[in-house]
Order: structure tokens, then sequence, then C-alpha cells
């Protein structure tokens, strides 16, 4: 039998994470430890890696709050999307087109941290990283997709 307890207060952080969050923009939440960073950076990879040809792709990061300029993430982000191949830019730079929009939500979350993807306005993927008993995130399960309907 499924345990909708534990269910209820994951969707229940997830709803008001999201509220307060510019729907826009990106965001990122406090990560607990340094090493945080590069294990979230490497998941969005992952997901972006499986979703577009490498070689051929831009990703246009979209916007964080300015308070959060000297976040972790994004610098780990940028460069594991480069390592893997991608052409990264700001929003505001050029980018050749087409190119692509990821907006990232990243929100601390019990033992944790819950990750929120956003491609192209079409693609929506969230992924939960639990602690594990030495207290380094991995993967809880895999992401959850959905995929935005094309008008016919």
């Amino acid at each position: 039998m499924t345990n909708i307890r534990g269910l209820t207060p994951l969707c229940l952080a997830a709803w008001l994470s999201a509220c307060a969050i510019d729907p826009s923009g990106s965001y990122v939440g406090q990560l607990e430890r340094p090493d945080d960073a590069r294990v979230l950076a490497d998941g969005i990879t992952i997901f972006v890696a499986a979703r577009l040809p490498a070689a051929s792709s831009t990703v246009i990061l979209d916007p964080l709050p300015a308070d959060q300029a000297s976040n972790a993430l994004t610098p780990a982000l940028v460069s594991a999307l480069r390592g893997r191949g991608f052409a990264v830019a700001d929003v505001g730079q050029p980018a050749p087109m087409p190119a692509h929009h990821l907006r990232y939500v990243v929100t601390p979350l019990d033992n944790g941290s819950l990750i929120r993807l956003i491609l192209d306005d079409q693609t929506a993927a969230t992924r939960f990283f639990v602690r594990n008993t030495g207290g380094e995130l991995q993967a809880g399960g895999p992401f959850t997709v959905t995929q935005a309907e094309t008008p016919s």
C-alpha cells in the first residue's frame, strides 16, 4: 500500500515553493553542503542531455533573482553543461537560433533538495535528491516529466 502521508508534504512543499518564485525565472534555495551544487548540476545536465543534442544545442539559463547572483549551483551547472558539449548563454546574451531556455528551481525539502526544471516552456521535470547515510545528495528516484500538448 502506498504511503500517502509521505507524499502530501512533498506536494505541499513543491506548491508553496512555486508560489514564492518568479514564474519566468530560475531560483536556487540554500544548499546545505558545498558538494551539493555539483551533484544537482550533474542531475540537471543528465536530464538536458537526454532531451537535446549536445553538439548542436545552445542552452540559455533563465535568470535568477539578483540576490542569488553568487549561488554555487549556477557555475556548476554551466560547467557541467559545457562538459557535455552544450553551448551555454545567459538571458540577454546573443545566442544562435534555435536556443533552448532552461528554468531551474531548486528548493530544500526534508532531508534533501527538490529540483523543478522547465525546458522551452514545453517540458517540465521534477526530481527529489535525498541525503544518503554519508550525508551526500543522491537521486531519490527518476525525474517525473510532463510534456505540454502541442496545438494541431
